[in-house]
């Protein structure tokens, strides 16, 4: 399937009808990039350790919290670390984390169209906090984290949870990730992927701006999907 990278001048019919949006957390929804390198080298403080290495910071960002952890520091001092996790010092990485430009615009027009948005991230019980913080929680049912569910990405289960949830089929949804994790988990599941800011990834489309995908949405409904019943049901 041919790549798109989404532009201003890229026709509205490439899109097809979508019902629901899954969306990864960070790198999608937050730039945490800067707050994950803080919160992982906390630990790499703590124990006298080198600050991490540009794939141990890629890996953190992609991997579930006890992943990361294993992963960037020695066997003998895991459950050590495990027991650090606690440190009230640590919530200070959440004043690192922004919100994505033009996202606040393209959850509000899902919203007003009536397609599902939800989450499927390797966070933990921080997504509340996250969320509450740009105060979007309200836009997402369900939000699948790494610890909803028995196994975490890139296994599909937290994809056809959502689904499941929605009672939609894998072609009525797109999937919105930054990572190969994503890719994977979106691939596994039938569902379409989208790339966001990550134009390395096999994806269908490339998106660089929500501003302009917010856009591209616009012209879709209004030239493409209109009379094919796209926003007209209502979901509970």
């Amino acid at each position: 399937m041919e790549s798109i990278h989404i532009s201003p001048v890229t026709p509205p019919e490439v899109v097809k009808e979508i019902k629901g949006v899954i969306f990864d957390c960070d790198g999608v929804l937050i730039n945490s990039f800067e707050s994950n390198k803080w919160y992982y080298n906390k630990f790499k403080e703590k124990f006298d350790l080198d600050p991490m290495t540009a794939d141990e910071e890629k890996f953190v960002h992609a991997h579930t919290h006890a992943e990361s952890l294993k992963q960037i520091l020695p066997k003998e001092i895991h459950e050590q670390a495990f027991e650090f996790c606690s440190d009230p010092l640590l919530k200070e990485g959440i004043n690192y984390i922004q919100v994505e430009d033009g996202l606040s615009r393209l959850l509000e027009w899902l919203r007003t169209h009536n397609i599902r948005m939800g989450i499927n991230t390797n966070r933990t019980d921080t997504l509340p906090l996250v969320l509450q913080k740009f105060d979007i929680e309200g836009f997402f049912s369900p939000m699948v984290t790494s610890t909803t569910l028995p196994n975490s990405k890139p296994h599909p289960e937290g994809v056809h949870y959502i689904l499941d949830k929605w009672n939609m089929k894998p072609e009525e949804v797109v999937y919105i990730g930054d990572t190969w994790v994503d890719e994977s988990c979106a691939e596994r599941a039938g569902v379409e992927f989208w790339a966001y800011r990550s134009p390395t990834l096999n994806a269908r489309f490339h998106v660089d701006s929500y501003w302009t995908l917010c856009n591209l949405l616009e012209k879709a409904r209004n030239d493409v999907w209109a009379g094919c019943g796209c926003g007209q049901q209502k979901f509970i």
